[in-house]
């Protein structure tokens, strides 16, 4: 392949997901360049049945790339690849583009040619797209209200592993200092403010601007994984076995009638698992499910490389 793809920040867990699933896209090893900060120069990474080394982010020159994946918020990284006539691809940039998601079943994005920064759907926003979209085909969606448990790894390494050292030093009776999170995310509960762009892209994406959207994001002392809590008003009546159907028949989605869990259903998995799929007695325009799922594999990866090889065969 004659043009080459960079990767940023690729020894981070966003990076490590995209990674395992990149040579799905057509991406070759002689094809990808892997960057990071300077103190992981030279690690090797696993690719495509082999490894590649990490070279200096800010040393390397990607005036030679076509397109590069950032999957960390960096406005430095971001500065370089825009000077460079780099195509950037991010979820963690902010602009007031709508996002971009490509599901499994292909659906076109909306690109123009002039575009020099795509920003992606996030983690979450990723994962719960597919099953909404197929909902509200069905009927259209009047109300969402959706509450977010997030596990440590939306914080990265650095999460992970505060969690795990702190949930040593409180069964060892020490003291716990929090520094990722405001407070002790071990054995608790901490709130967090949902993101803004998070309402906004539902509501481009389902194409109405008028329902209602309740949001709520939690984090949760539990190393990786999303469980998201979904409560959907629609239009008019639904019939429960009709939507049972079509979610089955969604890629990667199982629908499943007993307990479900992140431990359980989600360990770095590509699919996602719909569970306690009813209506609320009495009123047969709603529906209420579980969504567990491996965010960075089954929402971010997927999307990042879903819409890396549409633009291969539209664009690049």
């Amino acid at each position: 392949m004659e043009h080459i793809i960079a990767l940023s920040h690729a020894s981070g867990l966003a990076a490590e997901a995209i990674l395992e699933k990149l040579p799905e896209s057509g991406i070759t090893p002689d094809s990808l360049v892997l960057l990071d900060h300077e103190s992981n120069v030279g690690k090797r990474l696993p690719f495509a049945g082999g490894y590649l080394g990490i070279q200096d982010q800010f040393q390397f020159d990607l005036s030679s790339c076509a397109l590069l994946l950032m999957p960390e918020a960096d406005g430095e990284m971001e500065a370089v690849a825009l000077n460079k006539g780099c195509l950037l691809l991010s979820h963690a940039i902010e602009n007031d583009t709508p996002a971009l998601f490509v599901a499994d079943d292909g659906m076109q994005p909306d690109i123009g040619y002039t575009q020099t920064s795509l920003r992606l759907a996030g983690a979450e926003l990723s994962s719960l797209l597919p099953t909404l979209l197929e909902l509200n085909r069905i009927e259209p969606i009047e109300h969402i209200n959706i509450t977010l448990l997030r596990s440590a790894e939306f914080h990265g390494k650095a999460g992970v592993e505060e969690l795990a050292s702190q949930t040593v030093n409180l069964l060892n009776t020490k003291a716990v200092e929090p520094s990722v999170y405001a407070q002790q995310i071990a054995f608790n509960l901490l709130p967090e403010t949902t993101d803004l762009l998070f309402e906004a892209d539902i509501r481009y994406f389902l194409g109405n601007n008028s329902f209602s959207v309740a949001l709520q994001t939690v984090n949760v002392p539990i190393f990786h994984g999303l469980v998201a809590a979904v409560q959907l008003g629609f239009a008019s009546d639904i019939n429960l076995e009709d939507c049972k159907s079509r979610l089955a028949a969604l890629a990667k989605v199982t629908v499943k009638k007993g307990p479900a869990s992140p431990i359980t259903d989600c360990n770095q998995s590509f699919s996602c698992t719909i569970s306690q799929l009813k209506q609320v007695s009495n009123q047969p325009s709603s529906l209420q499910f579980w969504m567990i799922t491996d965010p960075m594999r089954y929402g971010l990866a997927n999307n990042y490389v879903n819409v890396t090889g549409f633009l291969l065969k539209s664009f690049l």
